[in-house]
């Protein structure tokens, strides 16, 4: 897998780069993820929403043989927000699994 930051208006710390990568990782376990032509893009924005209440923005593109997969979500923390990205990606990934197996 090759990871891309990209990082509006906020600079990420190694320990969050790192979380964010080790939670990406854990995604191998299905089996076209863990080719190292993977590409993943993760765009990180910090923004103030105040209708929401959200500060952090995270986005994951997902590139696969075929195949697109993707997340948005807001939160408050970048750690919940790839925790957030990590849950819709895991349920996109099955189904994938599933239509190629």
């Amino acid at each position: 897998m090759q990871i891309n930051f990209i990082q509006k208006h906020i600079h990420l710390s190694e320990e969050q780069k790192n979380y964010i990568q080790e939670k990406l990782e854990h995604l191998k376990r299905f089996r076209r993820v863990e080719d190292e032509s993977t590409l993943i893009r993760v765009d990180v924005e910090n923004f103030d929403n105040k209708a929401s209440g959200q500060d952090i923005a995270l986005t994951v593109n997902m590139v696969l043989p075929h195949h697109t997969v993707r997340a948005e979500v807001e939160a408050n923390t970048v750690e919940e927000a790839i925790d957030l990205a990590h849950d819709k990606l895991k349920v996109q990934l099955e189904k994938y699994k599933e239509m190629h197996s």
